[in-house]
């Protein structure tokens, strides 16, 4: 009797022993297996099941069919900070092999500090192949700025919170103190008025 050993997907059946025809009552080992990003799901025709490598007994002509599926894994984005992440495909799950692109936007008065976990490096966007479940990290730091206050004339500026920088969005309450014999007569520059 002849063994007919067909594939659905991605993969091979081996034969054990391997011949061109088989004795009645003759017993063959079939093994599946899946190529790399493909998984066994299941045996049909003839054999059914999903042991593998499994048996067979030769009483007739035989066709058996394996079918593997491709793997798919599930990508994990996780932000710290302030901003989002974007995929391109944007899935559930992907499969295996698929090339997806991460695009990190910060929020305002926030920026981009890089990838962590299974992405690393500042690259945005970057790529990131699915070969397995992955996770990634976008980490997004606060922006701060330095506060410089200048003085024409005779007299102080106190800010409150003095600090040497601030984080984005922070507000600082500036005083102008002249000195004996002065006034104050306005803002010029990132403030402008007389409060």
């Amino acid at each position: 009797y002849t063994l007919t050993a067909n594939v659905v997907g991605s993969g091979s059946v081996g034969k054990n022993p391997d011949q061109t025809t088989y004795t009645s009552g003759q017993v063959v080992t079939l093994t599946a297996t899946p190529q790399a990003g493909w998984s066994f799901s299941g045996w049909s025709g003839d054999l059914t099941g999903t042991t593998n490598p499994a048996t067979i007994t030769m009483s007739a002509n035989r066709t058996v069919t394996a079918t593997f599926i491709q793997n798919a894994y599930a990508l994990t984005v996780n932000v710290t900070g302030s901003g989002s992440v974007g995929k391109s495909p944007d899935q559930a799950s992907y499969a295996h092999g698929t090339i997806v692109t991460l695009t990190a936007t910060p929020a305002t008065g926030w920026s981009f500090s890089g990838w962590s976990g299974a992405l690393t490096g500042t690259t945005n966007p970057a790529t990131i192949t699915m070969d397995a479940a992955k996770t990634v990290t976008a980490t997004f730091t606060q922006n701060s700025y330095a506060l410089t206050a200048n003085v024409v004339g005779s007299g102080t500026v106190g800010k409150n919170p003095n600090l040497s920088t601030y984080t984005h969005g922070t507000v600082v309450t500036l005083t102008a103190t002249p000195a004996t014999g002065w006034s104050f007569s306005g803002w010029s520059g990132a403030l402008t008025g007389t409060t």
